[in-house]
């Protein structure tokens, strides 16, 4: 259904309009973030604990939409991203994670090698083999008035069958807590 609405909105922005394929693309993609913006796994708050808010962000499976679920958080953040989310490794990103995310923790099988490739200047950075324990990890290094946000920045997988069920196990690490 979203990618029927997508492509009518890259064959609905007219050429005569001065509109190449790639912006019409970008057009197309802007919107499908903005209609993305909202409802369950998308920025939802999932409860406080000693000051802590925890946020659920799962349905950001491209890193363009974690990035802007980062500077909406408004605070400092605790970043829980997919080992598959490997753009996070990109040193034009150092800036940007420095100024907005106390620590990050990769989770999946492959965190260890992403952790490595990361920019130098961004040293809060672990990895856990599995996403409860990334939650239990993001637990202990926040601190009042921080968040932890869950926006894995990559595809479901790693024994996750969509960005649904990932949540969910988000949530039920945040309730065990």
């Amino acid at each position: 259904m979203k990618d029927r609405k997508t492509l009518r909105t890259i064959v609905e922005a007219s050429p005569r309009a001065g509109m190449s394929i790639a912006q019409r693309l970008v057009l197309a993609r802007q919107q499908a973030l903005a209609d993305a913006a909202t409802g369950p796994h998308r920025m939802e708050y999932v409860g406080t604990i000693k000051g802590v808010e925890y946020i659920n962000d799962s349905r950001s499976t491209y890193f363009d939409s974690t990035l802007r679920s980062i500077a909406e958080v408004g605070k400092r953040t605790i970043w829980i991203v997919g080992a598959n989310g490997t753009e996070a490794s990109h040193a034009v990103l150092a800036d940007l994670l420095k100024e907005h995310v106390g620590a990050i923790v990769f989770f999946g099988p492959d965190a260890e090698i992403v952790t490595d490739s990361l920019p130098e200047n961004i040293d809060q950075v672990f990895h856990a083999q599995e996403l409860r324990t990334a939650v239990f990890l993001a637990r202990e290094l926040a601190t009042s008035g921080d968040a932890v946000l869950f926006s894995p920045a990559c595809p479901s997988g790693d024994g996750f069958a969509n960005y649904e069920e990932r949540g969910f196990e988000f949530k039920r690490a945040f309730y065990d807590l």
